[in-house]
């Protein structure tokens, strides 16, 4: 049991940080404009996006901490360990099943999260419009992982879009609630 858990571990995340995103097929990056059309207007009508642009004062540093803490830990943990890497050759149903599976506990460890650790995030990420673009997020990533193969498609896609949101969509606001880093943003 511990050598095929070892085996799945090394299959998954090593074979797939392994592969590079430029070899990801074309329509790996479909979902995220779908991502965008519908996340952006359900945001900006609901208020969990608000156009608030920021500027970082250390913007490489802002651009390297994203990447690494949201984006790739999460893609990491919810892609790389829950989906296996080879389930589109079983089919179709399979693939859809491991991305409801992989989406559904990705969108709820975000409320868990903020509800077990950060107070200050607990309403906004109690929002069903936040918890929303999570789970359109979650397809978007896990549908990119399982036609590329590669977890630094949705790393990329994850990124992309906290950058976004945080930098022109008021998002620095919870990281500062976060973090207390208001000096981190002019």
């Amino acid at each position: 049991m511990l050598k095929k858990l070892k085996d799945c571990f090394v299959s998954n995340t090593v074979s797939g940080l392994l592969t590079p995103p430029w070899r990801a097929p074309l329509k790996s990056w479909a979902l995220l404009p779908v991502f965008a059309a519908c996340a952006l207007p359900l945001g900006l009508v609901e208020g969990v996006l608000q156009l608030d642009p920021a500027k970082p004062d250390w913007p490489l540093f802002f651009a390297i901490s994203v990447f690494v803490s949201p984006a790739f830990l999460e893609e990491f943990v919810f892609r790389g360990l829950l989906i296996p890497r080879d389930i589109a050759r079983r089919g179709r149903r399979s693939a859809w099943l491991a991305i409801a599976a992989s989406t559904s506990v990705y969108t709820l460890a975000h409320p868990l999260g903020a509800l077990t650790t950060s107070p200050a995030a607990k309403s906004f990420f109690l929002e069903p419009a936040f918890l929303s673009i999570v789970a359109l997020l979650g397809i978007t990533c896990s549908y990119s992982y399982v036609v590329s193969r590669s977890l630094w498609v949705p790393v990329i896609i994850h990124w992309a879009v906290v950058l976004v949101w945080v930098l022109l969509f008021g998002g620095h606001q919870l990281v500062i609630a976060l973090e207390g880093h208001a000096w981190a943003f002019q």
